[in-house]
């Protein structure tokens, strides 16, 4: 068995991003503390999108040329996951198509949860391949320091015995109950003191963790190249890159920090996939987990990657910008009134959702012959008229191909949480026709004959159980964090 190492990566960044300004004009004028903390950005996601939605687009990102066929494990890492008892990793499994039998496992609980979560699977014995994703979605109090400071997004890596791009050479794992930050159910996140977080608990369990993994590397602080260091309060990453005499790293996390914002368990990941995409063969790499302990893990490059029109570096920078009241309105910091149009029951059918949940979830259609017509859905009564059921059908998915605009319709009189409402009909390259919703859309509108592609969200939120309604909708080619 080969030492495992990373194969793949792909990364999901919501290409809407607030300016950190506009959130102190905002708060300004009972809160002048928070200017202090308004350079820069911090990614968005929509109303539709959520920790499962972005996992299931990063992984979508990082398998787009190597293809799923041997994975076997996915490990979704997030302390923000949408459901209390509903794996997200399951939900992720099938949107992406996967098999049943691979085994899925949710990690949370820590910000580390990511870093754990790879080096987890790093460690296995096994001659397949794991799919570790970390991703947050993170709603935090109006006028808060993580309102402005945290931003959200998903990395995903592939991890493999074979094919690396980069291998682990070195790692340590130190975990403590040292409380920095903490967030109980039903309450606020709360941080403690920056001085005690900087001068104490990082020299205490960061730099002597780093050390032990480079020294299991055979590498001194002089031999990093990258380095993704764990920055909870501002300042933490340049004294730890003095504390530990990474004179020679470049380092990734502020970009990250000044663009889309703190990313929780999947901003080491994030940092992982910047560094490996802009790293030479040869170069080493160091990343760290921090919460209640800490990880570190080296790497050494073994290939160059060329993510040519998926950049990760492109999707960080990529961003469209909104105002805060829209930004707090997508979040239900601010409840709108939206008046009797929003007066629906959006309760989903459990027992038609598992009939259908394969179909709707990983989104295939069908076809009765090998040269017949694609249809969505599946029918008692095809397409052309034959019966049928729905083993009779061939399985054909619809979620990676691209379609061409047929129709678009801009609504302002339906509900929807981001007004207008678009709307039409799109035509696949196998000749599928459906119709479809719109997300994500360009600053100028779609037209028809325009190309599309397909990405996971939320369909609708049940207000009175919780419940989330997951499918497809159309979006622009490069829209939505993808480069």
């Amino acid at each position: 068995m080969h030492a495992r190492g990373i194969s793949a990566i792909g990364s999901y960044f919501p290409s809407i991003r607030v300016e950190k300004a506009e959130i102190y004009r905002a708060h300004a004028w009972a809160l002048p503390g928070l200017k202090s903390k308004s350079r820069g950005w911090r990614s968005a996601a929509r109303w539709d999108e959520d920790v499962v939605t972005m996992a299931v687009e990063a992984a979508r990102n990082a398998t787009l040329t190597m293809g799923r066929e041997r994975i076997n494990g996915l490990s979704l890492a997030s302390t923000s996951h949408p459901f209390k008892d509903r794996s997200s990793a399951t939900i992720a499994s099938a949107a992406l198509n996967l098999p049943a039998t691979v085994f899925t496992t949710d990690q949370g609980a820590s910000r580390r949860a990511g870093t754990s979560a790879l080096l987890k699977s790093l460690l296995e014995n096994s001659s397949r391949q794991h799919l570790v994703i970390a991703a947050e979605k993170r709603i935090a109090q109006a006028g808060s320091w993580a309102e402005i400071s945290w931003g959200d997004g998903a990395a995903a890596l592939v991890t493999d015995d074979e094919n690396q791009i980069a291998q682990l050479t070195g790692w340590h794992s130190h975990h403590e109950d040292c409380v920095d930050f903490y967030w109980a159910d039903g309450f606020k996140p709360y941080q403690g003191e920056e001085r005690l977080i900087k001068e104490t608990m990082l020299q205490s369990q960061v730099v002597p963790t780093v050390q032990a993994a480079l020294e299991k590397a055979n590498a001194s602080p002089a031999d990093v190249d990258w380095a993704i260091l764990c920055d909870p309060v501002p300042g933490c990453e340049k004294q730890l890159l003095r504390s530990l005499k990474l004179e020679n790293a470049t380092p990734i996390t502020q970009q990250l920090l000044s663009e889309v914002g703190d990313l929780g368990a999947a901003l080491p990941l994030a940092g992982l996939c910047m560094a490996i995409e802009k790293a030479e063969v040869g170069d080493t790499i160091l990343v760290t987990g921090f919460g209640n302990g800490c990880d570190a893990l080296v790497f050494k490059m073994l290939q160059a990657v060329d993510n040519g029109g998926n950049a990760i570096e492109s999707q960080v920078t990529n961003k469209r910008s909104i105002g805060y009241t829209a930004f707090a309105t997508s979040r239900n910091i601010i409840d709108l009134d939206y008046g009797p149009r929003a007066e629906r029951i959006d309760k989903t059918a459990l027992s038609v959702h598992e009939r259908l949940r394969k179909d709707i979830t990983a989104f295939i259609g069908g076809k009765t012959t090998a040269e017949g017509a694609v249809q969505f859905p599946k029918t008692a009564i095809a397409a052309n008229g034959s019966f049928s059921t729905e083993t009779g059908y061939i399985d054909v998915c619809l979620a990676d191909l691209e379609a061409t605009v047929v129709s678009i319709t801009t609504d302002h009189l339906s509900y929807c949480p981001d007004p207008p409402f678009y709307f039409g009909l799109v035509e696949f390259e196998n000749g599928a026709r459906l119709p479809m919703e719109f997300a994500d859309l360009p600053t100028q509108a779609l037209a028809a004959g325009d190309t599309v592609r397909m990405a996971f969200r939320i369909k609708s939120i049940d207000k009175a159980l919780g419940y989330r309604h997951y499918f497809w909708k159309a979006t622009a080619v490069n829209a939505g964090g993808t480069a």
